[in-house]
């Protein structure tokens, strides 16, 4: 390698005279222009990997300043190989050329040459003057280097470019690593709520049908006040998991609406039904101001419970023992508001900016506590913007009560459907063979008793296997899969059942504690026609067991 006078190999040499015009050191409008161009690059990171935005910022290098090659290597993310990028001449060099820059690159790094500093050194090519930048140091550390064979490289200007980016490269492939984590972290929180939802809904099954069945045995006799109160809290805690579960899903923005055409008087007197315990319970006093006619919107109905459950749960909560409750429906041109007025505790002028949001709740005291998660108002607005309406609140301050407003627009023509929320649980149908196969045992014997009270000719399984051995025998009209079985999962044992019994002699029902959009498409997917949610409402248990065939996968057979 050729020594200039003045320098030995991998020594510093000193700069020549900057060139006049564009890259000279003169700042001029095509340098501010450069500069300009270098700092909009991360305008154009958002969504990008770091492969991507070292890509992008080297190519954006390449047209300021006169590089032959520039190469980088660096940790881009945890538990991967270290990731290099070559270009030479402007292009892309994949292997096996690239294998002797690399090795370059190694004996460059040898040497422990200073950062920012101008180096002769042997490349693949020729001997060439180099430049070193660090783009971080530790576990995710890495070098880019940046070589010409102009006797003039870099000058003042140009190494102030190439520092600027490199140091913007670094910028955006650490904003690219912090995304990659946050993803996987909220990745793992979400499978982690959706395993504690499952894990949840298994025991809280067992539990709610028994207490119906209880209810239904007991042919209309009261029931003892020990039973209403695990009824009450047992139905409470899985509102509560299913708000905890749908905030993560707003969170991600991966809410799915069934929407279809309902009467929401219908439904809005469902959710007061539901609500009257607790009213019961506090003692409050209850007036309604529906019409008698049907009001028709185009919404999903689950969605929409959850909208009125969740209001009218607040008035109850936040109203003093023996107080008022009013809930009117009223129409006015295209749009249907639903109000819920009480005369409880008030919203303070301080909570107003922040009582949609999510996990935001106004100051408890100890002898005031109302509990709650903090997300049930959050999940009220998310879910009527997604009807196109809106939710607004009013108060006149504390102790002044509280009134809450939904809107929603109207659907003119309607098309009247029957759904299996409109069921009655309870209400006895044709006699049918069900086969049930659920590896917890207490949730296999309430389901068994629930229906075989219902008339049906039930057969139980615990066990995969002996599952398909019983169908055999048995003949089932109908099978209630869970999906968390041991040795083959409810979706392989739903596919070999399909495999014997095609879907006009055997309906599949999936009962299960995994209830995400893709656990429904999975279900679709094994052949089941209707998807059930643990803890199941009775009238949706009775509509699937009691539906006509369907068409596999047929998506109005899917309930929560």
């Amino acid at each position: 390698m050729p020594n200039d006078p003045s320098s030995g190999p991998g020594q510093v040499k000193p700069e020549t005279e900057a060139a006049p015009g564009r890259l000279g050191s003169s700042v001029d409008d095509h340098s501010i222009r450069d500069l300009m161009g270098l700092l909009a690059l991360p305008a154009m990171w958002a969504g990008r990997d770091g492969k991507t935005i070292l890509q992008i910022t080297i190519e954006a290098a390449e047209r300021i300043v006169p590089i032959r090659f520039a190469m980088a290597g660096i940790d881009l993310l945890p538990d991967t190989p270290r990731y290099c990028l070559l270009r030479l001449d402007g292009r892309n060099v994949e292997e096996p050329e690239r294998i002797a820059w690399e090795a370059a690159a190694a004996q460059w790094e040898q040497t422990r040459l200073p950062d920012g500093r101008i180096h002769e050194l042997a490349t693949p090519l020729q001997p060439m003057r180099v430049v070193r930048l660090s783009m971080g140091y530790g576990n995710f550390g890495g070098n880019i280097w940046f070589g010409s064979d102009r006797e003039d490289f870099p000058t003042t200007s140009q190494l102030a470019f190439l520092r600027a980016a490199a140091s913007l490269a670094t910028t955006g492939v650490q904003t690219a690593r912090a995304d990659f984590e946050r993803e996987q972290a909220s990745r793992a929180k979400d499978e982690f709520l959706a395993m504690l939802g499952h894990e949840l809904r298994n025991p809280l099954a067992p539990i709610i049908t028994v207490l119906d069945l209880v209810k239904l045995r007991s042919k209309g006799q009261p029931l003892p006040r020990e039973h209403e109160i695990i009824e009450r809290q047992a139905k409470h805690l899985s509102r509560l998991l299913d708000d905890l579960l749908d905030v993560t899903r707003i969170i991600r923005g991966k809410v799915e609406l069934k929407r279809e055409p309902l009467d929401l008087t219908n439904l809005l007197e469902r959710a007061i039904e539901a609500a009257s315990a607790l009213f019961h319970e506090r003692g409050h006093t209850l007036t309604t101001r529906l019409p008698e006619q049907a009001v028709w919107v185009f919404g999903d109905p689950t969605r929409l419970m959850q909208v009125f459950a969740n209001l009218l749960s607040n008035a109850a909560k936040y109203t003093d023992r023996g107080g008022c409750i009013e809930v009117t429906l009223e129409t006015s041109g295209q749009q249907v508001t639903i109000s819920v007025r009480d005369n409880g505790s008030g919203i303070s002028p301080v909570l107003f900016p922040k009582l949609f949001k999510i996990f935001e709740q106004g100051s408890a005291t100890i002898d005031r506590a109302k509990g709650g998660l903090g997300i049930g108002l959050a999940l009220v607005k998310s879910f009527v913007e997604l009807h196109e309406g809106s939710v607004t609140a009013s108060s006149a301050g504390i102790g002044c009560g509280s009134t809450f407003r939904v809107s929603l627009p109207l659907l003119n023509q309607p098309a009247i459907i029957t759904h299996a929320s409109d069921a009655v649980p309870g209400l006895r149908h044709a006699a049918v063979r069900v086969l049930v196969v659920d590896d917890n045992i207490d949730a296999l014997e309430s389901l068994r008793d629930y229906l075989a009270h219902q008339g049906h000719d039930v057969r139980t399984a615990s066990e995969p296997l002996q599952a398909l051995q019983l169908a055999e025998q048995f003949h089932p009209d109908v099978a209630v899969l869970d999906i968390g079985l041991p040795g083959m999962d409810g979706y392989a044992l739903a596919k070999a059942l399909r495999a014997s019994f095609p879907p006009e002699r055997l309906r599949l029902v999936a009962l299960t504690g995994y209830g995400q959009t893709k656990d429904f498409e999975r279900s679709k997917q094994a052949g089941f026609e209707t998807h059930l949610v643990k803890p199941v409402a009775l009238e949706a248990l009775d509509a699937a067991v009691n539906a006509p065939a369907a068409p596999n996968g047929d998506p109005n057979n899917r309930h929560r």
